[in-house]
């Protein structure tokens, strides 16, 4: 008994441990941005002033003089849920009918093909970005919510893919085989039969996607001028020439996540029902 109340209490410890590992930068952080601009706390402690003028600032403009994003991020903002639900609509589509080739398909082109993509997923991102800018340019898609969704779209796909596959295989061949006997179509089968219950599992790939479009720096700073600018890009340019303004940039940050939460927290029952499927068969 002794022995079992050590052991459920040393995991208690370490799961204790490592939340406030984990959480005590963005603690630090959000303290930062309800700062007076301009001071930093050296330590971690309450501010002696609270206050939200960093985040009126980042949400409506009008920051410290010489920040080079002194203007309200809400633009950015919505270029970040533009490119990054274009980003999940082309990855669900052609993600989910790949995924299906793959699953229901037997042969070595299309396994080979499979493992290219997994390949090619491993592949920096770094090193696609000149030929990536070349051919998005090239078509003149360059600062564009759709030249920028479909950088990601070829960035998330693999991944997309390799998801909604495991999904997939997950689905017993004899329901497809069954709906075909009682003289279901294909297309009516995919749409009332595994559609359905591949839901879960598009919810996942989903939210991989998003996050992944929502967040990305590299590509969104080469490939934008100004029209298509995302969250990434405005906080980045609170960091000036001479001087970093702290303040102004937590507030953003913590303010950007807002839709993650809220997105996550819309899809977060089909994610979690999605993630644990394979742990109940």
């Amino acid at each position: 008994m002794n022995r079992s109340f050590a052991y459920r209490a040393s995991l208690v410890l370490m799961a204790i441990l490592a939340a406030l590992w984990t959480l005590f930068p963005f603690a630090w952080y959000f303290l930062v941005s309800l700062t007076t601009p301009g001071h930093i706390p050296r330590r971690f402690s309450f501010p002696d002033v609270i206050t939200f003028q960093s985040y009126v600032a980042a949400l409506l403009g009008g920051g410290t003089e010489g920040a080079t994003a002194n203007v309200s991020i809400l633009p950015n903002l919505i270029n970040s849920f533009i490119v990054a639900g274009l980003t999940v609509a082309g990855c669900t589509v052609l993600g989910f009918g790949a995924a299906y080739v793959f699953s229901r398909g037997r042969s070595t082109v299309l396994s080979v093909l499979f493992n290219g993509l997994l390949v090619i997923r491993m592949t920096p991102a770094v090193s696609l970005a000149v030929p990536i800018y070349l051919m998005i340019n090239s078509y003149g898609l360059a600062d564009t919510h759709l030249g920028l969704s479909l950088v990601h779209t070829m960035l998330s796909l693999p991944l997309a893919i390799w998801l909604l596959k495991g999904f997939i295989d997950g689905i017993p061949t004899e329901i497809e085989e069954a709906a075909l006997i009682d003289g279901a179509s294909v297309p009516q089968t995919l749409r009332y039969i595994i559609i359905p219950l591949a839901a879960p599992g598009i919810a996942v790939s989903a939210c991989f996607v998003f996050l992944a479009s929502y967040v990305e720096f590299m590509f969104a700073s080469i490939l934008s001028r100004g029209t298509a600018d995302t969250l990434p890009i405005a906080i980045a340019g609170y960091n000036s020439e001479h001087q970093t303004f702290y303040n102004e940039m937590a507030a953003a940050s913590f303010m950007s996540m807002i839709p993650l939460f809220a997105f996550f927290y819309v899809a977060g029952r089909y994610m979690v029902r999605g993630l644990t499927m394979g742990a109940v068969k």
